[in-house]
């Protein structure tokens, strides 16, 4: 736990909302396994594509695109469709099916996730007593995970084009849920877009800081600091 001069209070807590990845499962060996299954989907069904560029020149060429236009840094799913749109041109292959077929393999792989240990044991305990949900900038659905069956309500960034640490998508959030955002206790790994994001739309935090990392001295510290989540059982319950 974070030192603090005072007893941090959650009495006032109704909703618990999650940050996704590398919250409740790590992301980059999902998004790598993602990645080189498509690249292989390419090989296959495309060759033009992949005699061209090898999977780490398309790893280049999707950051390049991503900043070619500041919604795609929002809409990572727009981003990636688009993508795949500008291939297909690049190497005259039909543009709808490549879209169509390497997204949705994308994005079915986006969501076989492995989730971190303590996830379900503490979802299972937080459900009796707390409403709750998740906040995310990334393209996964909750909907589409085993989270689906205890999350009241998920919001992505492109549901209202606002990413965290942009308050709009923390406000979207409590007006979805009926609730003031002094009532939302939000948790993730994320120093500037989940705590700092968070703090400033009036949330209270939780930093899961599952690497031990130190926190940045130029940020405000969050109201609690856990290095796992039944931690966060012990706390509130």
């Amino acid at each position: 736990m974070l030192p603090n001069s005072s007893l941090i209070l959650f009495d006032s807590v109704s909703v618990i909302a999650f940050d996704l990845d590398d919250t409740l499962w790590p992301c980059m060996p999902t998004i790598q396994r993602a990645e080189q299954e498509t690249y292989n989907w390419l090989q296959l069904n495309y060759p033009r594509v992949t005699e061209a560029y090898t999977q780490q020149d398309l790893f280049e060429y999707r950051r390049a695109f991503m900043k070619s236009e500041e919604r795609y840094h929002i809409d990572l799913s727009l981003m990636r469709r688009d993508m795949l749109a500008a291939l297909a041109r690049e190497f005259s292959y039909p543009v709808e099916p490549l879209v169509t077929e390497g997204f949705e393999l994308f994005y079915r792989l986006r969501h076989e996730v492995t989730y971190y240990d303590d996830v379900f044991p503490v979802l299972d305990q937080l459900k009796t007593r707390y409403r709750l949900g998740s906040i995310s900038n990334g393209n996964a659905s909750a909907g589409l995970t085993l989270l689906d069956h205890y999350f009241d309500y998920f919001i992505n960034a492109a549901d209202v084009m606002a990413r965290k640490p942009d308050r709009r998508i923390f406000d979207a959030f409590c007006r979805q849920m009926n609730i003031q955002p002094g009532q939302c206790l939000y948790v993730g790994d994320d120093v500037e877009y989940d705590v700092v994001g968070a703090r400033d739309a009036g949330m209270k935090t939780v930093w899961v800081n599952r690497e031990s990392s130190e926190w940045p001295a130029q940020f405000e510290p969050a109201d609690l600091e856990i290095n796992n989540l039944h931690q966060l059982v012990d706390i509130l319950l």
